[in-house]
């Protein structure tokens, strides 16, 4: 092979990855997967592309789990009862917004 079949080559595979790019986004349907992961109002599993964490419904309900595991825990020994009115504060905060 000469140095200009070896250009013209390297040229043609250039030229064939630019296209096959946009090509290979369009048949895969771009963002579509997106939109489906920030449409569900309720989630088993936590979003893992959604860039805000604290507004994820999953988050909020293990945080609130654990809120609720704190309080309970202060109700029975009387212990960690200023963490767990904080804890309560903050997830009420991170709900309203």
């Amino acid at each position: 092979m000469t140095r200009r079949e070896g250009l013209l080559v390297a040229g043609a595979l250039l030229v064939g990855a630019a296209l096959a790019f946009p090509a290979g986004i369009w048949v895969a349907g771009g963002d579509k997967t997106e939109r489906l992961v920030t449409r569900r109002p309720q989630a088993d599993r936590r979003a893992v592309f959604s860039p805000d964490v604290r507004g994820d419904p999953y988050v909020l309900d293990q945080l609130r789990q654990q809120v609720e595991a704190l309080e309970a825990h202060c109700r029975r020994t009387g212990e960690m009862c200023a963490e767990a009115r904080g804890a309560r504060l903050r997830l009420e905060e991170l709900s309203n917004r």
